[in-house]
């Protein structure tokens, strides 16, 4: 992978991952103006989050900033995986940055927290639900996802990934934070991808499936081989 990456002209993630936008992700996701978590909860379920939260060193006055649907984006996290310089997505746009190949995102960090912004109450509040259930379980279903993919085995992966939208509350949000991403992401990668020397990298639950981003590249007439 690192061979392939290097030999590239131009890298394209995700999402920019440069001091700047993790700073705007840090100031999108603890918003002083945003409404007290606590008056959009029921109860018990902000008593989960300050829990949680505390887990992750996170103070109240911290958590009140978030909304709901944020405060469901943060537990999806494991704690190991909250240091980005560490993680596979931090190193190739380390390794990028040091060979100077040209980094243009797939998404912007807003477009990506604004899905969760978007999400109605009960919508938010169910994901929230879920996502402490899995934080208090140690992110089973992330574990699972990571093993399958070391493995290179796409049907275990594509079975994760529909078995975590299987789950009640994000059932319904598959089509919002999955699918349509996807053909987001595949139209905008089409240009670099036609150039050529372009190494894209996104999640592993964007390139499995039916509706995922490698069928909608196809689609585009792109020929894609796995390389083993």
């Amino acid at each position: 992978m690192l061979n392939a990456l290097t030999s590239c002209r131009s890298f394209h993630p995700e999402i920019e991952l440069s001091p700047e936008t993790t700073g705007l992700m840090a100031s999108r996701l603890f918003n002083s103006a945003a409404p007290d978590l606590e008056t959009c909860l029921p109860p018990l379920l902000w008593e989960r989050v300050k829990t949680d939260g505390a887990k992750l060193g996170l103070p109240e006055p911290l958590l009140r900033q978030l909304s709901p649907g944020l405060a469901a984006l943060l537990f999806t996290t494991p704690a190991d995986e909250t240091d980005i310089s560490a993680t596979v997505d931090g190193q190739l746009y380390a390794l990028s940055q040091s060979h100077n190949l040209t980094i243009a995102a797939l998404e912007t960090a807003d477009e990506q927290l604004d899905l969760f912004d978007r999400l109605t109450p009960a919508q938010a509040q169910g994901l929230l639900a879920e996502s402490l259930d899995d934080f208090d379980a140690g992110h089973v279903q992330f574990e699972k996802l990571v093993a399958a993919y070391a493995a290179g085995d796409e049907r275990r992966i594509a079975a994760e990934v529909e078995d975590e939208f299987q789950q009640p509350a994000a059932h319904d949000l598959a089509d919002l934070l999955l699918y349509h991403r996807n053909e987001v992401m595949a139209a905008r990668s089409e240009a670099y991808l036609k150039r050529g020397g372009a190494f894209v990298a996104v999640g592993a639950a964007h390139l499995v499936g039916p509706r995922s981003m490698i069928a909608r590249l196809r689609a585009r007439g792109f020929k894609i081989t796995r390389v083993p």
